[in-house]
């Protein structure tokens, strides 16, 4: 077993529920609350009907149910298909250091191994705080996506250690996992370059069914290749071109950060990347009369936005996937309708004329002023010149700080609401935020569940 496996496996294998202090516990629950939001609002989605026509109905256990139908199908395809529901909308949480991580994408394996395993709140907790840290951790000095390569391992990974644990697995096997759930998913990071597909949102799913597949194949005795990460074809030769990372995972818990408490909570169907854009186009917007402006430079984070600049596909999105990447088209519809919603995605509002007009009278430039406060702080300045000579700034900052700071209970409680007003009945609404808010003291998670059953009349 490599250096790199046997840190993770001790972080997995150690980590207990008294660990986690009482902030970190809130933030992951507020996570749970937004990641199920996020699902059910993506129900209807293409991409999502898709993967849906694909589930076969089991019978007999261990059995996990698909949001929304609560159709009772494989652990390792509920994980893909509910995972599918949390990526569509891309309005999950998300980490950027080195690399980029959408934990959530592992959500829906660790709850498709809960239910099947009939495990508890607490459970889940603790499994939620471990694919958090893994994940997080990983990105945070390990610039995978720099090299060419997509998420989907990483989610894998971070499936594979949660769901072993709520397995129960030792040591050996949960080796194993690791092993059969990286070795087959590395993912070629074209998947989000030029016009984006229904891809970009399935190589993370993919990646939550991988591990969950992995953690049942090692509990069955399936053997995985030896020294994944330092071998002579690993992880880190393969992927990084020989340079070997030691990954930031805790030993001592006392007063530790936790990553569940470290990723920003969106509040706009886009890319992570593009949230303080849009913050910063509602200040602006509170400030001018959009429609005259001549001309609107928009300043960024070159981390995020060099190798998006001069694609053509940024400056007339034909595809939601690739709207809600774009910055000029993210910053010039908040700028005309003072929001993003997942209708105006839904609708194709990036197609409409005058969101298109006023991309053409858009530029971006990345300074180095920016640069060099990346990725601890995100940046967005936007300077529009008026049809009358007037010039007019806004500027808008959020830091790794701000998003600790606060657990996001409150940010979480009030995006369910939104998202599933036409989707639940405020008695279930009511209910589910309560299961939630009290999950450590729940036996199982099987009610959980059931309250994501949607109205077929909807």
């Amino acid at each position: 077993m490599d250096k790199t496996a046997k840190t993770l496996i001790d972080f997995t294998s150690n980590l207990q529920f008294s660990d986690l202090s009482p902030i970190s516990i809130k933030a992951a629950k507020a996570r749970i609350v937004s990641t199920i939001a996020v699902s059910l609002a993506a129900f209807d989605l293409e991409p999502v009907r898709i993967v849906r026509k694909l589930v076969q109905r089991v019978k007999d256990a261990p059995a996990a149910s698909i949001f929304g139908t609560l159709l009772k199908t494989t652990p390792d395809m509920a994980a893909f298909v509910n995972s599918a529901m949390v990526r569509c909308l891309d309005m999950s949480d998300t980490s950027v250091r080195a690399a980029v991580s959408h934990p959530a994408d592992a959500f829906s394996s660790i709850l498709a191994v809960a239910e099947a395993e009939g495990l508890s709140g607490e459970d889940l907790l603790l499994a939620t705080a471990i694919i958090y840290e893994v994940q997080c951790r990983f990105v945070e000095v390990v610039p995978y996506n720099h090299h060419g390569w997509d998420q989907t391992p990483v989610v894998a990974l971070g499936a594979a250690l949660g769901c072993s644990r709520l397995l129960g697995l030792a040591e050996e096997p949960m080796y194993h996992a690791i092993a059969l759930a990286v070795t087959p998913n590395l993912a070629l990071n074209q998947t989000r370059t030029g016009k984006l597909s229904m891809w970009k949102g399935m190589a993370g799913p993919h990646g939550a069914r991988g591990g969950v597949f992995s953690a049942y194949l090692a509990r069955a005795g399936m053997t995985g290749p030896e020294d994944v990460f330092e071998g002579k074809f690993g992880l880190w030769r393969q992927m990084m071109g020989g340079a070997r990372f030691d990954l930031p995972i805790p030993v001592d818990f006392k007063n530790h950060v936790f990553a569940v408490q470290q990723t920003m909570i969106k509040s706009f169907p886009t890319r992570f990347n593009c949230q303080v854009p849009v913050f910063a186009a509602q200040k602006l917007r509170a400030m001018v009369n959009v429609n005259d402006i001549e001309s609107l430079t928009i300043e960024s984070i070159r981390q995020a936005f060099d190798r998006w600049v001069a694609l053509p596909e940024i400056w007339k999105p034909e595809t939601r996937e690739t709207a809600d990447h774009s910055l000029p088209c993210t910053v010039s519809m908040a700028l005309l309708d003072g929001t993003i919603t997942p209708h105006m995605m839904d609708t194709g509002r990036f197609k409409d004329q005058d969101v298109l007009d006023l991309i053409g009278k858009s530029k971006i430039e990345l300074p180095d002023e920016f640069a060099e406060l990346a990725p601890e702080t995100r940046c967005c300045r936007l300077t529009a010149k008026m049809k009358y000579g007037e010039t007019v700034v806004a500027e808008y900052r959020r830091s790794l700080a701000d998003d600790i700071a606060d657990p996001g209970w409150d940010q979480a409680h009030e995006k369910f609401m939104s998202l599933t007003k036409d989707l639940l009945s405020p008695n279930t609404q009511k209910k589910l935020l309560a299961f939630v808010k009290s999950l450590e003291r729940k036996k199982t998670v099987a009610p959980l569940i059931r309250m994501t059953k949607l109205d077929s009349k909807r």
